[in-house]
């Protein structure tokens, strides 16, 4: 009796492998974008938690939005997210001012920069934070007097503030950039301030003072920031 080869021959073992390596480039691009969907969309839920505790704080604290940066604070005084060393230093959200309101760890981090040293901290896998405060709210530095002022919002409360839609509270900034919670993104000109981030689809995520979040690649923040729009004081 004649045996039946029951094994596959080369070139169907073949076939099988490239329908595989075919349906693979098919899927892992889908795959690949469904996680990212999922970060940006936990990104976005970080910023409104974060948004929603800063509004708390200001009802407990006369209307004023808590210091974005300790250097500008008064003796004793911390900011936001706990920088109590400066520049290039770890920072621990624990001791910052919002951490009465949103005290999980998680919120202050969005998934994507997980185990990712800062490039200017690179010594903290695990830093912290992935967001930055728009650096003039409450207490900041006047590049013009080279001291801290507080002539810009300090605030009043978020519902009288001007353009409460338009005015950036806080944002992802980035593990390139990042380094102190800060987001100062205009000194002498636009070019020498902070940047947005191209971390979610070639873009990053920002809440603003009303309380609404948004996705907006690196040009459409970019056109943001130069259009002056940020500063509670702008008036085009």
């Amino acid at each position: 009796m004649r045996k039946v080869n029951k094994g596959f021959t080369l070139i169907e073992l073949l076939v099988v492998i490239a329908i595989i390596a075919i349906l693979a480039a098919i899927l892992f691009p889908v795959l690949t974008s469904a996680k990212e969907n999922a970060r940006t969309t936990t990104c976005m839920n970080n910023l409104k938690t974060l948004g929603k505790g800063c509004v708390m704080y200001g009802a407990d604290n006369n209307g004023k939005f808590p210091g974005s940066f300790y250097g500008w604070l008064s003796s004793g005084t911390h900011d936001w997210c706990g920088c109590l060393e400066g520049f290039t230093s770890n920072v621990h959200p624990e001791m910052g001012t919002l951490w009465r309101y949103v005290k999980t760890y998680d919120v202050y981090r969005c998934p994507s920069d997980k185990g990712i040293s800062p490039t200017h901290v690179p010594s903290s896998p695990n830093y912290p934070i992935s967001y930055s405060m728009n650096w003039l709210l409450g207490p900041h530095y006047d590049p013009h007097t080279n001291s801290p002022t507080y002539n810009k919002l300090v605030c009043t409360n978020v519902d009288s503030a001007p353009r409460p839609s338009k005015v950036l509270l806080l944002i992802h900034e980035g593990r390139q950039n990042i380094d102190d919670g800060c987001f100062y993104w205009w000194i002498n000109n636009y070019d020498s301030g902070n940047k947005p981030a191209k971390i979610h689809f070639d873009g990053t995520v920002a809440v603003y003072l009303d309380g609404h979040a948004k996705r907006l690649d690196y040009n459409a923040f970019l056109s943001e920031r130069e259009s002056g729009c940020w500063d509670p004081e702008y008036t085009h």
